[in-house]
This record gives C-alpha cells, sequence and structure tokens, in this order.
C-alpha cells in the first residue's frame, strides 16, 4: 500500500490500558519462537487460556466444519462427535480459573471454530487476531510480533512486565509504575512516520501536543487545550508546534469554547487540504470535505481518535484533566519529565522503514523517564487529592457512585468525561474514597494511589515494598486508623489466597507504626471492598481474626453504598454481614451404635 497524507490515529484494539502488559507477559513465554502456524495458535490460544482474551459462546464455542466467505477454514476436526467436544472443552475453560484447562483443549477449540478475521500475512481466522492484538504494541516499540519471525521483547516491554507473570500482576509487590515508565518512554518517541504507517506526516506525536500546551500557557497564560482542540492536532502534518498553537489560540477568539463540533471539523479538516495555507483560520472548501468526508469520518475525527488519544496520554502520568475532563494540560506534579520529552524528543528521526532500527530505538531504555520507586509525594499531591474526593463527594448523589463502582468491578466503560479515562482498579479506589466521604464528611481520607496535580488519579497505591505499608486507602475518626481495601477482582482465589493475607499485613503494619510512632490511634481495622464475595472470604476473614486478632469486614459493592447512606462513625461498617458469615457445620443430634 503506497504512502498517503492521512488524520493522526490511535489503534483501539486495546482500549483498556491494563491489557497491554496482560498480552506481553503472555508473550514472553513465546519469546525467541518463530511465529508458524502452530505457535500463531499456541499463543493466541495461551491468552485466552489465561482469559485475557474472552471470545464468545459464538465464536470460541461454536464449531465450525467449514467456511469460506472472507476466508477458507476446515476444522481439523471432521468426525460426529467434533461438535460435542467444542461444547466440551469451551464449558471446561468458561467455568475454570484463567491457566487452569490445558493448552492443548484450546488449541483444539482454535482449530475447530472461526472468528471472521482476516489480516494480511495471517491465515485467516483465530491466527489473525494476533496481528489485531500486538500491531499498536509492534508500533510502541514493546515487542516484534511478525508472522514467520522470532519472537521479540524490548528492554522497555521487559520493563513493562517487570511484575507480571501469566499475566496478572505478582502479588502484594505489585507496583504500576513499572508499566507507567514504560508507557512514557514508548510515547515520548512514538512518531507517526514510523515503519508500521503508511502515512507521509512527519510528528512526534506526544512531544507535539506538550510544545503546543507549553506555547499557549507561556505566551497567552491559557493553561491546557480543549478535547475539542485535539481535532486540530490530529490533522497537523508536521512538528511546527508554534504555527498550530497559534491557529488554536485564533480560532478560540474567534470563536470562544461554545462552539458545534460540526464547525471545529470543518476547520480542521482544512488542515487537510495541501491546497490552502495552514497560516489563515478558514474553513475548509464543501468540496473538499465532500471529497474526504469517507477517509476522515466526522465521528472518528470529533470523538473517538480525541478519546483515544486523551486514554492513552493519560498512560505517561504528564497529562491532567481539568475543566471537568473537558481540558487536558501538563501535569506540574512531572514538570522535569516534560522538560526532558521536549528536549531530547521533539525531533523526527527517519527510520527509512527499517523496522530494526525502530525497534531499537522505541525499545530503549531512557531512565530519566523512569518513575521512581521510592519518591516522596508532596503536600500539594496529597491536598490535591483530598480537595479531589471532597469535591466529588459533594457533587455527586449516591446512585451514580454506586453505578460508577458496578461499571469498575464489571468492566464497563464509563461514559463520565473524566472517569472514562480511569483505569477500573484505580477509578473504584477513587469511588470507594468518595463514598466514605460522602458518608462520614468530617473523616479525612488519605488515598494513595497516584494522581495528576488536580487529584484525578492515574494508577493504584503500589503494594507494601520500600518501607511503605501498601494500603489502598487511610481513614482516620479519632483514635481509628481503618483502612479500606477494594478490589475489582471476583474470584474467588485471588480475594482468598491475594487480597485477604495482603490486608492482614497491611493492617498489622499500620498498627505496629501507629505504635511505635506513638501516633495516639488504638483501633484499627479494613473494610474489604468487593463484589461477588464467596462464602471462603468469611472463612478466612474468621481465621485471620482468631489467629492475628486482625480485624476484616468485607462489603458487598451495592451494599456498601446503600448502607453508607445511615452510618454516623467508621465503626458502623463493624459488621459481618450475612454474605460473608462463616460457614459452620449443621447442629444435629449425636447417635450412637452400643448395644442395649
Amino acid at each position: 500500500m503506497a504512502k498517503r497524507r492521512k488524520p493522526i490515529s490511535f489503534d483501539t484494539t486495546l482500549r483498556n490500558p491494563s491489557r497491554i502488559p496482560q498480552f506481553i507477559s503472555v508473550l514472553s513465554k513465546f519469546e525467541g519462537k518463530t511465529i508458524d502456524d502452530q505457535v500463531a495458535l499456541e499463543l493466541e490460544g495461551e491468552i485466552i487460556r489465561q482469559k485475557i482474551f474472552i471470545p464468545t459462546k459464538n465464536t470460541l464455542g461454536n464449531y465450525v466444519k467449514y467456511y469460506n466467505d472472507k476466508f477458507s477454514f476446515l476444522a481439523a476436526d471432521q468426525s460426529s462427535d467434533a461438535s460435542k467436544k467444542v461444547d466440551k472443552y469451551y464449558k471446561e475453560w468458561v467455568d475454570g480459573e484463567p491457566g487452569e484447562i490445558e493448552l492443548d483443549k484450546i488449541v483444539y477449540l482454535l482449530k475447530n471454530t472461526i472468528t471472521a478475521h482476516k489480516d494480511k500475512g495471517w491465515n485467516g481466522g483465530w491466527e489473525s487476531r494476533i496481528h489485531t492484538q500486538f500491531n499498536f504494541l509492534n508500533e510502541l516499540g514493546l515487542v516484534r510480533v511478525v508472522k514467520g519471525e522470532k519472537v521479540k521483547i524490548s528492554s522497555n516491554g521487559k520493563l513493562m512486565i517487570t511484575d507480571y507473570v501469566n499475566g496478572y500482576p505478582k502479588g502484594e509487590s505489585f507496583d504500576e509504575r513499572f508499566e507507567q515508565s514504560a508507557f512514557l518512554n514508548a510515547f515520548a518517541k512514538y512518531q507517526i512516520n514510523n515503519p508500521y504507517r503508511k502515512n507521509t506526516i512527519k510528528v512526534n506525536f506526544f512531544p507535539l501536543v506538550l510544545n503546543v500546551i507549553k506555547y499557549l500557557d507561556e505566551k497567552y497564560n491559557r493553561p491546557g487545550i480543549a478535547k475539542q482542540d485535539l481535532p486540530f492536532i490530529i490533522m497537523w502534518g508536521d512538528n511546527d508546534y508554534e504555527t498550530l498553537a497559534e491557529y488554536i489560540y485564533v480560532f478560540r477568539q474567534k470563536f470562544g469554547y461554545n462552539t458545534s463540533n460540526e464547525l471545529v471539523y470543518e476547520y480542521a479538516m482544512n488542515l487537510m487540504d495541501s491546497s490552502t495555507s495552514n497560516n489563515s483560520l478558514v474553513p475548509a472548501s464543501k468540496s473538499f470535505i465532500l471529497s474526504k468526508k469517507n477517509d476522515y469520518k466526522f465521528d472518528k475525527v470529533m470523538g473517538e481518535t480525541p478519546d483515544e488519544i486523551i486514554r492513552k496520554l493519560r498512560l505517561t502520568m504528564l497529562i491532567s484533566l481539568r475543566g471537568a475532563g473537558r481540558f487536558i494540560d501538563i501535569n506540574k506534579n512531572e514538570q522535569e519529565k516534560i522538560n526532558h520529552v521536549l528536549t531530547n524528543y521533539s525531533s523526527n528521526v527517519n527510520f527509512c522503514d527499517n523496522v530494526d532500527k525502530y525497534f531499537e530505538f522505541m525499545g530503549a531504555m531512557d531512565k530519566v523517564l523512569f518513575f521512581s520507586q521510592v519518591a516522596v509525594e508532596t503536600q500539594d499531591a496529597k491536598d490535591a487529592k483530598e480537595r479531589a474526593i471532597e469535591k466529588w463527594a459533594v457533587e455527586n448523589d449516591w446512585e451514580f457512585l454506586k453505578n460508577e463502582m458496578i461499571n469498575s468491578v464489571e468492566n464497563r466503560p464509563s461514559s463520565h468525561f473524566i472517569l472514562k479515562y480511569v483505569k477500573e482498579t484505580v477509578r473504584l479506589e477513587f469511588l470507594s474514597a468518595i463514598v466514605i466521604k460522602k458518608a462520614l464528611p468530617k473523616l479525612k481520607v488519605i488515598a494513595n494511589y497516584k494522581a495528576d496535580d488536580q487529584g484525578i488519579p492515574f494508577n493504584t497505591a503500589s503494594g507494601g515494598k520500600n518501607n511503605q505499608i501498601g494500603a489502598d486507602i487511610d481513614v482516620f475518626e479519632d483514635t481509628i486508623h481503618a483502612i479500606m481495601e477494594p478490589t475489582i477482582s471476583k474470584t474467588r482465589s485471588f480475594q482468598v489466597e491475594h487480597e485477604l493475607p495482603s490486608i492482614r499485613n497491611h493492617v498489622l503494619t499500620t498498627a505496629n507504626k501507629d505504635f511505635k510512632d506513638k501516633n495516639g490511634y488504638n483501633e484499627w481495622f479494613c473494610l474489604f471492598i468487593a463484589s461477588n464475595i464467596s462464602r471462603d472470604v468469611g472463612d478466612q476473614v474468621a481465621l485471620i481474626r482468631q489467629t492475628n486478632n486482625v480485624e476484616i469486614f468485607p462489603w458487598d459493592i451495592v451494599d456498601f453504598v446503600d448502607y453508607s447512606q445511615n452510618v454516623v462513625s467508621i465503626r458502623d461498617y463493624k459488621v459481618i454481614r450475612d454474605y460473608a458469615k462463616p460457614q459452620i457445620m449443621p447442629k444435629y443430634k449425636k447417635h450412637t451404635n452400643r448395644q442395649e
């Protein structure tokens, strides 16, 4: 395919950023292997086996004997009982835990079912899913996944999965800053004109965005750019940020911010017209829009791509959300890293379609862009988080908070202007802190997630390491120091085997530290916020209390929000609900076998 001028766009296959390290973690098992037909199916099979990607019953559980539409397919098993075997293996996979079913059974399913998908260079069906899942990761220089070549994972890709195994965080020591550092390294260097793109424009995308924001702030005291300004950047064709910034400034001076998307689209489209100058503010001609509207679709330019830009740039932790999510700005908590990106990565590099050169450049780690494991949070950053929690508690009603918490655990996207850019795991922590602050406004609530300078979270609290306790949220009332531990995981094994032992350690460490520091607290416990709480959780909580004298109170998310509307003290949450009561043997009458 010949190169041509196109708007900037991002792959939307992996909308959920937490999935990127998950995919690379699974891929690491195949590093160095050449991707032939069998290895391709084993790779996709392992991704499915670990439930990183969850196909539907209609695809993975539906036996297809042959198919001849977008591509030709013949099931490997042509026997009369193949359909029953597919049903059996599919049900075994659905009912099992991640990684529980044998890989051979998943590969059998892939060889006897189809997904109607075909990518160039890959066999049609499940194998083509690999290209879809890894192509953008190729672009970011995290991996090299190409049919007929050996699997490669760059140094930056390996950094991203430092705390992952089999597609999931290793345990309590999990620290998202490894993957945040990797994301920042990747996006700081990312160029639209890379060997994987057929686009003629030469743009260093993230530095261009940062330079535009910085220029407008310094020259016009205009912090941030509106989300509605992003189409101008999407349509821009080089790194001349000054001309672009002036274009945006003049547009807003003329029309203000209460403008329609249709108006912005007309003026942004003119930037794609090579027959007109970018130095003057004029709309695109009707004929140009008519000729290009199928290539530069309105919904994509005005909605989908700006959303994806914000979602992906938030991964770097250098972008703040302002104005109820309508504006993006530089995160002033990370000014040193921003300056480093602008100084070192604003100039375009010509890779001449050399994928090896590009992989080496993108995959190298710039240690200045690492987020320190021992960084001390400033008081300003802590205050911003507290202000955000208090503001959201006042401004949002119970039903909204409950629904958004449910969205988080169900991995459903939010439609809220801000929450839709916050990953589900930390979104639940944020909302849990808001709920308890709304219930008890006088409480001091300290959330330990990483946030921007507006207090909007980036990632979850780090695990207990480097002399940090690792609790998600600390709550203080008089002589009580409670902690809150929300989790989006609904699996019994994760809640019982991972969460509860970690929580026990957090409570013990918190109490011991308070005692040592003479902080004046004499009561410690934890509220465990989750969904699908099993009886095994109740059993383990009772055992921990008996063995360690540590109090943990499990709360179902819906019950937690409903109950919170009528509490007067944090102590009111010290209740073992019916769904979390430990199991006990039934009472029965003893019988004997003695002879009368």
